[in-house]
């Protein structure tokens, strides 16, 4: 429950602080946050972050040791651009130690044995990723280039890794809200409140919770490239004679859904002559020569109506063919998760096609050949999280 508290409080502070931002707007700039402004040329509007505090891990036995001992020092270096006055992205890197507590004597991380019976843990972490920025500020009270504070929330993607004699490289979510202070045009003072979202087995411990992470505060200084500033874009509008400004508008928007449905009609009509022309191409084919894939969410072995849908049809395949065994093959996305976790989930991926095939659609047990082949590499991580279907040789 504790964690979940302070990981709401990311969101939450982002809500709060947007209350605080009531700021007098200055009678020359008008409050246009999304559109109107020229986005510069490339190298415009550019900005390089340094930032320094502390953080703390949250696992399955972090209530094991007192919350002081499990803080520990956070370091991070952004650069990011702004593309307009509301909307920007950054890509930042970084990382330090990290503390808590394993029950697991062979814990990968564990460095000697506590009081309580609880392992410590100390280990060394490094992340990237990159986010997505919103102004609050300017979104709400306009653009303004002498406010002092703004409230920025941010959220992205990116992969965290954990040192250690064992590969531990995982895939990490991040959210949190920068606070912003400008100190002059170029240089701006944060404070960063951030939380990571990482894969349950992260610190080598499996059980107890669905996620862990890691929860950090940094303040530090942002210096802000040439050119700073956003300038009004100049459009002149022309009305044809005889219709007024809104009718002129009101066609236009209306000129503008019809081409957008039309557009939308023609790839929808372009996508389903693709599927006619597949499905008559394997129609044709021998069935026993073909093979089903059934594809899974990241890091789940739950099968939707479409994959079920696609198994009663193989099913059918298989029941007409009562002298043949058939390979029921698990894969799992390499890139995401440890070896060991890995290869259960692809072995839990394929035997759930294998028991939906036996109990929902009737096909002899003794036909098939259930295995995992754990994580594997492709150009199209999809691709690894997969069970296919095929005929035993």
């Amino acid at each position: 429950m504790k964690k979940i508290l302070l990981f709401s409080l990311v969101a939450t502070l982002s809500l709060t602080t947007l209350a605080q931002n009531k700021e007098t707007e200055n009678a020359s700039n008008e409050k246009t946050s999304w559109s109107g402004f020229v986005t510069n040329r490339f190298w415009d509007n550019w900005f390089i972050s340094l930032g320094a505090g502390g953080q703390i891990y949250f696992g399955e036995y972090d209530s094991k040791t007192d919350f002081g001992k499990r803080l520990t020092p956070a370091f991070d270096l952004s650069v990011g651009k702004w593309f307009m006055p509301t909307l920007g992205a950054r890509a930042q890197v970084g990382g330090f130690t990290l503390r808590g507590s394993a029950g697991d004597a062979s814990n990968i991380y564990q460095k000697g044995i506590r009081n309580n019976g609880y392992y410590r843990q100390n280990w060394k972490q490094f992340n990237v990723h990159v986010d997505g920025l919103i102004n609050l500020s300017n979104w709400i009270g306009g653009y303004r280039t002498d406010r002092f504070y703004e409230a920025v929330p941010f959220a992205g993607f990116g992969m965290i890794h954990g040192c250690s004699s064992a590969d531990n490289t995982a895939f990490m979510f991040t959210a949190g809200i920068l606070n912003k202070m400008r100190l002059c045009d170029a240089i701006d003072l944060n404070i960063e409140l951030k939380g990571n979202l990482v894969p349950q087995d992260f610190d080598g411990e499996v059980g107890g919770s669905r996620g862990e992470g890691i929860l950090s505060l940094t303040a530090g200084i942002t210096y802000k490239f040439n050119q700073r500033k956003f300038r009004k874009e100049q459009k002149t509008k022309i009305v044809p004679t005889g219709i007024s400004q809104e009718d002129y508008i009101n066609v236009k928007n209306l000129l503008q859904a019809e081409q957008q449905k039309a557009s939308q009609l023609q790839r929808e009509l372009e996508q389903s002559k693709k599927e006619l022309e597949a499905s008559q191409k394997d129609a044709q084919k021998d069935p026993l020569a073909t093979k089903l894939t059934v594809f899974f969410e990241i890091n789940k072995a739950v099968l939707d109506d479409k994959g079920k849908l696609n198994i009663r049809n193989y099913a059918e395949v298989i029941k007409n063919a009562p002298d043949k065994k058939f390979l029921v093959t698990g894969y799992a996305d390499k890139a995401t998760g440890t070896a060991k976790f890995n290869q259960k989930l692809s072995e839990k991926r394929a035997q759930r096609v294998a028991d939906v095939l036996v109990k929902e659609f009737g096909v002899k047990k003794e036909q098939l050949i259930v295995s995992g082949k754990g994580g594997v590499d492709t150009e199209k991580a999809k691709l690894c999280r997969s069970v296919v279907i095929e005929l035993a040789k």
